[in-house]
């Protein structure tokens, strides 16, 4: 099978999936209000997404059956990510200022940072962190142990920089900033921070890694648009145009 990529898409109110090349195209769920985070459990055979207009966390079947709603009553979830061993759901909530998790049937509900506004998040399964982005107050970039303990400041004097991914085997961190138009990386720590993208990519918002063929995928909010390039920010190019509001963007590379 091929790998697909899925994202929402806040004006629509949809979820929808491609493959890599922007083909294929399907939406899986509709009558949404404001979709924007979205992680996929392949493996678990599940899509989870945040709604901020609805202030859910919600998950269903990866063709977009048996949609059933997780955490309820949330302030403003932003971004997510998925801890497949434990079965835990990350997320953010940029209107409480926290950092949040649940199981993945949305019971045992924790706060695991408070006080921070916080929009893009990434797990780091190996080291046991999780690292987060702070697009509101702080312009940075922020990791802490995954129970929340350890929070420490990584690059900083940022703009408006919303997606993050990792690439753990090579010690990286991406993310996508629409109001500098550019995608940058820096080593984990947050040093040697290098511009990728710095024209061309219709204002960046939310980043996913195919780090088996070393391309990156983004969604352009200017334009409307998917984009997909080499991890060194070489060879941009849009793979898939004129499908409303595309934002937050997941991978399934376990075919």
């Amino acid at each position: 099978m091929t790998n697909k990529l899925y994202w929402t898409d806040t004006e629509g109110g949809t979820i929808s999936r491609c493959d890599v090349e922007g083909n294929e195209v399907k939406v899986l769920v509709t009558g949404l209000k404001s979709p924007l985070g979205i992680a996929v459990d392949a493996g678990g055979g599940k899509v989870y997404w945040t709604d901020y207009g609805t202030h859910k966390v919600q998950r269903a079947n990866l063709d977009g059956s048996q949609m059933e709603d997780l955490v309820s009553d949330l302030p403003m979830p932003r971004h997510m990510a998925l801890d497949f061993e434990a079965r835990v759901v990350y997320w953010t909530d940029s209107s409480a200022n926290k950092a949040q998790r649940a199981n993945f049937d949305g019971s045992d509900v924790r706060d695991l940072v408070t006080g921070i506004p916080s929009a893009g998040i990434a797990l780091d399964l190996v080291g046991r962190k999780m690292y987060w982005a702070d697009p509101f107050e702080g312009k940075k970039n922020l990791r802490a142990n995954l129970d929340g303990s350890d929070v420490q400041d990584l690059a900083t004097d940022l703009g408006v920089h919303v997606g993050i991914a990792l690439d753990v085997p090579r010690g990286k961190m991406y993310w996508a900033d629409a109001e500098t138009d550019k995608i940058q990386r820096s080593c984990l720590d947050g040093s040697d921070v290098e511009d990728l993208v710095t024209s061309g990519g219709g204002e960046p918002r939310c980043i996913v890694l195919h780090l088996k063929v070393r391309k990156m995928y983004w969604t352009g909010i200017e334009t409307n648009t998917i984009y997909r390039a080499n991890l060194d920010g070489s060879d941009i190019e849009p793979i898939l145009c004129d499908h409303s509001a595309p934002r937050g963007i997941a991978l399934d590379v376990t075919n």
